[in-house]
C-alpha cells in the first residue's frame, strides 16, 4: 500500500511541476472528454460532457484575476469549482 501512496504523490508532484502550479486541488482526469471555456463577463466556466454525453459545468477559479488555466504541450488544466447538490435536512424547531 505505501508503494501506491508514494506513486501517486510522485505522479502528483510531476505533473504540477509540468504545468507549474500549486498542489492545492484535487485531480480529475477527463483526457478523453470533449469540453470548452467560456468567459462570461470575467467569470470563466469550464463546460465538459461526462461519460453519458451530458454537459458538466464548473466555474474556473480566479488567483491574481487571473482564471487559473495551465497550458502545456497538447493538455490543458484548469483548476475549477465542481458544485454538488446537497440535501440538508433540518428539524423546524431549531429553525433561528
Amino acid at each position: 500500500m505505501k508503494d501506491i501512496v508514494d506513486n501517486f504523490i510522485n505522479a502528483k508532484n510531476m505533473l504540477n511541476k509540468k504545468f507549474n502550479c500549486n498542489d492545492d486541488f484535487f485531480i480529475k482526469p477527463l483526457t478523453e472528454n470533449k469540453w470548452t471555456i467560456k468567459d462570461n463577463d470575467g467569470v470563466y466556466f469550464l463546460t465538459y460532457l461526462d461519460n453519458y454525453n451530458k454537459a458538466k459545468e464548473c466555474v474556473i477559479v480566479k488567483k491574481n484575476n487571473e482564471p487559473m488555466i495551465y497550458k502545456k504541450d497538447n493538455y490543458t488544466m484548469v483548476i475549477g469549482i465542481e458544485c454538488i447538490k446537497v440535501a440538508f435536512i433540518l428539524d423546524n424547531k431549531n429553525n433561528l
